[in-house]
């Protein structure tokens, strides 16, 4: 939770103590060596505006609700098009200063980042044409974790693109640090904030804390969030049935997935309880902030952990080890309320940032801080590679009914991959 966030920036300040961290240049061709599916790509970028349903996170009783969405997809094109940039629409995330200040490691965690990555280019092309095979693709919604947008996984939602699925990243707006719109329109948080205030915060101890700011996020956002979901799906479902659309009759709305990193994660298993729509999900490392854990879930899951994030890092608070022993007791009070088949998986010295384009831009220093605790980081190519594998063969089980499931069910290993589930003979 964002919450959070200056402990962990002060942890690295900390250990970086002396350090120098200037700005590095992020090379152009950052995702140039992704490993890739048969498919080309491409991408689009768009604000869309549910009218139907009032902005309850602002004071405007006007305001509607708006979302950035972005879209991966199976393409064809012919030569050597430009490629699209990593930001469609730059400029519209703070950059927190406040905290950068106060942090300024901090700069390699959230918004301050975006300077950094302004001339990177993707794998995809801005508006090409739509893939001619098969007829119908399955889709996969991606949900960032807090305080990203839904681009800052884009090593994995192009890679399932190129794999034959319509991944549709919903940046869920007040936790991805938007500013404004594309149509000039101003965001702030103004109320039904989940977090405490520091006068709230002083009156509680650190677990009593963490679990407040929980129970305020599953009040008072997680609705919302789910709707977000809902909406998405109703606006995916109209394109399909729109003439002249790019995805007019190609879409599988039949076989939908959910997935997401960190806070992003945890929506998705709530997701797949509450939207009947989606089939199977995915949690990237999110802590289960929701009720989900309670009641089980009717949809095939899996759960990918890190094994050594940050939070183990020695000079760690007693109350900070605490609450993470907590979070990581909630998947299991999951599974064992699931009447279907469910796969947790831990991913050997894999950290928190691993599952986002983050552990690609860090500097070396704070990539170490940031990823893995004494016994080292694994180095993101390989996190990225076995949350890419993994997720797709879920995926392709799950909404493609494919009987091809090695890593999964044991046929065949990855070294530091370790899979547990009930769900293979």
């Amino acid at each position: 939770m964002r919450k959070l966030m200056p402990t962990w920036v002060g942890l690295c300040a900390a250990a970086l103590s002396g350090c120098v961290l200037a700005a590095q240049p992020v090379p152009v061709d950052l995702f140039a060596n992704q490993v890739r599916g048969p498919y080309q790509t491409g991408t689009f970028e768009q604000m869309w505006v549910d009218a139907a349903r009032e902005e309850t996170t602002t004071l405007d009783p006007a305001d509607r609700r708006r979302l950035m969405v972005q879209v991966w997809y199976p393409a064809a094109y012919k030569g050597n098009p430009a490629r699209a940039p990593y930001m469609l629409h730059p400029g519209l995330y703070a950059r927190q200063t406040e905290l950068l200040r106060d942090h300024p490691t901090a700069h390699w965690v959230y918004a301050g980042w975006l300077d950094d990555v302004v001339n990177v280019r993707t794998n995809s092309v801005v508006d090409a044409p739509v893939a001619p095979e098969p007829r119908r693709f399955p889709v996969i919604l991606y949900n960032p974790g807090a305080g990203f947008a839904a681009f800052s996984a884009t090593f994995q939602t192009e890679f399932l693109a190129s794999h034959g699925y319509v991944v549709v990243g919903i940046s869920h707006t007040e936790s991805t640090g938007i500013e404004r719109f594309p149509d000039g329109t101003a965001y702030r948080l103004e109320t039904n904030n989940p977090e405490l205030t520091d006068e709230e915060g002083e009156k509680l101890t650190p677990t009593e804390n963490f679990r407040a700011s929980i129970k305020r996020y599953v009040e008072r956002l997680m609705p919302v969030h789910v709707k977000d979901i809902g909406f998405v799906l109703d606006r995916l479902q109209q394109m399909d049935r729109e003439r002249g659309n790019r995805f007019y009759g190609r879409l599988d709305l039949e076989r939908v997935g959910s997935m997401g990193w960190s806070l992003g994660g945890a929506l998705s298993l709530q997701a797949s309880r509450d939207e009947p729509r989606i089939k199977a999900a995915v949690n990237l490392d999110g802590w289960l902030f929701t009720d989900v854990q309670e009641t089980g879930t009717p949809r095939p899951i899996m759960v990918v952990h890190s094994d050594e994030p940050f939070a183990y890092h020695p000079d760690e608070p007693a109350a900070e080890r605490e609450r993470r022993l907590i979070a990581e007791t909630q998947p299991w009070q999951l599974y064992a309320r699931m009447q279907t088949d469910w796969y947790d998986v831990t991913l050997d010295r894999g950290g928190h940032m691993h599952f986002s384009d983050q552990s690609l831009i860090m500097p070396e220093p704070v990539r170490k801080i940031f990823l893995a605790g004494p016994a080292g980081a694994r180095e993101p190519s390989f996190v990225h590679d076995a949350s890419n594998r993994l997720t797709l063969e879920f995926f392709d089980k799950y909404l493609r009914q494919s009987s091809e499931a090695r890593l999964l069910c044991g046929g065949r290993t990855l070294p530091g991959v370790i899979v547990r589930g009930r769900s293979c003979p």
